[in-house]
């Protein structure tokens, strides 16, 4: 886990980790410039967990990075790797379950499906399909029932998140660690790579992890004003950031040509997305 402030969210979440039902799991946490005590909190309330202090300058990717390159120094052949972030609850027997779905599909990254704490049989992240020239997404089965499918269903995905993914270590020693340039939003080119290596991405609808209800994020909101320009495209924390969005076209398709292509059509997709929800005040008359 890469983490930074909301204490009570890791502390939450470390402790479904310790409480899980697979016998050999050694945690870590990166905590990545926190100010809110994480780090003094989870060496007092949980010494067992490797706890990684960084200068808060890494953000999300980077702190990642640092975290599984830790885990290399330290894994046996044949371990396996799960990222998650801090904001998720889940089930006692969400390693063993993703362990059994994983040796029934060797060599992939295994997603557990995601819904909300408020509503668990709706699925908010079920896969999703990418067209590689176009940028365009669908969101695999999103808003459907999990109750709707078999036991068994799984939905191969173009890319996961880091939101409850367990991978062989194997793939790192393969396709690489995280990229750390992206800062934030690296788990899309992460998989992409893994998948381009030979370890191809798969949502498992027998494992569920719980996200609390959306917050803030920028590029959640209903609505947008003028002076959100800035921080939609060029914040570090913002999803539609140029910077990021311009390298994992470069990065994730197969030509110089396709990756243009994929950031026009993105580049107009984002912002259609930020125009249609502009909202400008009228001014008063005098």
């Amino acid at each position: 886990m890469a983490v930074f402030n909301r204490v009570e969210y890791t502390r939450k979440c470390v402790k479904l980790l310790s409480g899980q039902s697979y016998p050999d799991i050694q945690i870590v946490v990166v905590d990545d410039g926190s100010t809110d005590g994480t780090f003094e909190i989870l060496k007092r309330e949980h010494p067992e967990v490797i706890v990684i202090r960084t200068d808060g300058s890494l953000y999300w990717t980077g702190a990642m990075h640092r975290g599984v390159a830790c885990i290399l120094t330290r894994a046996a052949p044949g371990d396996y790797t799960l990222l998650l972030n801090n904001d998720l609850v889940f089930d006692p027997d969400l390693v063993q379950k993703l362990m059994d779905v994983s040796r029934k599909h060797p060599r992939c990254l295994i997603q557990a499906v995601e819904s909300c704490v408020n509503d668990p049989d709706t699925i908010w992240a079920g896969g999703v399909t990418v067209n590689w020239w176009t940028a365009k997404h669908r969101l695999i089965n999103y808003r459907r029932r999990i109750s709707e499918f078999p036991e068994g269903h799984f939905e191969p995905s173009d890319w996961v998140t880091g939101r409850g993914v367990l991978l062989e270590n194997q793939v790192f020693i393969e396709a690489g660690n995280f990229d750390n340039g992206y800062q934030q939003s690296g788990d899309p080119e992460f998989a992409r790579r893994a998948s381009q290596n030979g370890f191809p991405s798969i949502v498992t609808y027998d494992v569920r992890v719980l996200s609390y209800e959306k917050g803030n994020n920028l590029n959640e909101a209903a609505s947008f004003a003028v002076s959100d320009v800035w921080r939609y495209y060029f914040g570090v924390l913002s999803n539609a950031r140029l910077r990021t969005r311009w390298k994992f076209a470069m990065d994730a398709t197969e030509s110089r040509v396709q990756g243009l292509t994929y950031f026009g059509f993105d580049f107009a997709r984002i912002t259609w997305h930020f125009l249609t929800r502009l909202r400008v005040r009228r001014r008063r008359a005098s």
